[in-house]
């Protein structure tokens, strides 16, 4: 979007957080192609740039004033009269100086409204694309433990037929596998909600993304310079502080308003036999139109001030706790891998059960703990892949 007051903050974006922003953005190629084809984007860019436009209307001076009158005499020897007026306003330089000031922050609003919507559009794409990775992991899980059970039930139900079991174990074995299956229909369910959610951000039907696995995480050490760095960058507090100046120029201008305006203009009489030409001035006072003008806006600057620090210290103190769960959660995940990659038993559980070395309880027992061990690795990474989503959102 080539808006003209986003292009110096883009550009001090790109020169004093290149490394911030290229290695953080994960999906690159699903947030392109949200951002070209999504039709809430579309919608709010049209509308950012008709706020810019509509920002300048009345920027010039106020349309001039003509006048023109005609009059008959009466009686009719008298003659007749004509007198013209043309006339041009105009406001105090310091209420012009404090309109245009006013005028570019509202340009400026309108590409933080814009920032506002793009950030969420694409926050939400990448949280879909974590979901999506996460559901089709669960899928190949549940996949695997659909095929052990459909094994094991047909296992015991040969068992069961030659009497080597008792109907306990074959019931067990039959409803372990309805569980499985259920538990797997409800993952494959969810995966294919995801795949809509992202067809619909990116706008096109059946589009592909392949991605299997998380990308690697990692935040600085030091929470306080890392929030240094992002602070300037959060659209929504930037837009707070759009609309606190916004706010303090207002006042400024109505305190500026106080002063009158002035007119200048030409103005011609026309009588029998005579002719009157000069110019004219005049002022407008305002006595009435500006009361209490000032006094409200103190209160919307006071409010707008407010309104800032309060969400500034909100923002920070969120985002405090979310670096601090993104770095427990990313050793929690480290940790889970190792440990699983290295105390793995389900293929020697099957063949110990194969051999009857095990009771199908306790091979249940068993696989149920590992697999439980396998997905709640998959939870974290994935609460660790959204909370990084979230932590760097501000940076796309």
């Amino acid at each position: 979007m080539a808006f003209r007051t986003m292009a110096p903050m883009l550009l001090l974006c790109a020169c004093v957080f290149p490394c911030l922003l290229s290695a953080q953005t994960h999906y690159a190629q699903v947030l392109k192609d949200v951002e070209a084809n999504n039709p809430v984007l579309l919608a709010a860019q049209k509308r950012a740039e008709a706020q810019q436009t509509a920002a300048h209307v009345g920027a010039l001076l106020p349309n001039p004033e003509v006048e023109a009158a005609y009059y008959w005499g009466d009686p009719a020897s008298v003659g007749v009269r004509w007198d013209l007026g043309i006339s041009q306003s105009f406001e105090m330089p310091s209420v012009m100086v404090r309109r245009a000031r006013l005028r570019n922050l509202q340009e400026q609003a309108a590409d933080l409204d814009y920032k506002v919507i793009r950030n969420a559009t694409l926050l939400e794409a990448q949280l879909t694309c974590a979901d999506l990775i996460y559901y089709r992991t669960l899928s190949l899980i549940y996949s695997r433990r659909c095929e052990a059970a459909i094994r094991i039930a047909e296992l015991y139900q040969r068992r069961y037929a030659a009497g080597d079991c008792s109907i306990l174990e074959y019931n067990r074995a039959q409803m372990n596998l309805a569980d499985v299956q259920n538990r797997a229909a409800e993952t494959d369910l969810q995966g294919d909600l995801a795949v809509h959610d992202l067809h619909r951000l990116v706008g096109v039907e059946n589009y592909p993304f392949r991605q299997s696995e998380y990308e690697e995480v990692a935040v600085e050490s030091s929470f306080e310079s890392w929030y240094g760095q992002l602070e300037m960058l959060n659209p929504s507090l930037r837009l707070l502080d759009n609309q606190a100046k916004a706010a303090h120029y207002q006042l400024q201008l109505s305190r500026a308003q106080w002063l009158p305006e002035m007119s200048v203009g030409y103005a011609s009489e026309n009588v029998v036999g005579e002719t009157f030409r000069g110019v004219k001035v005049g002022l407008t006072l305002p006595l009435w139109s500006q009361q209490r003008a000032v006094k409200a806006s103190r209160l919307a600057e006071a409010a707008a001030t407010e309104e800032l620090a309060s969400q500034r210290v909100e923002w920070f103190s969120r985002l405090r706790c979310m670096f601090h769960r993104h770095e427990t959660l990313r050793r929690n995940v480290h940790n889970l891998k190792e440990a699983f990659q290295r105390c793995n038993s389900i293929e020697l559980l099957d063949k110990a059960l194969d051999a009857g070395e095990i009771s199908l309880e306790q091979y249940l027992l068993e696989a149920d703990y590992y697999y439980s061990i396998e997905i709640q690795l998959w939870d974290t990474a994935h609460e660790l892949e959204q909370l990084h989503l979230h932590l760097f959102s501000i940076t796309l």
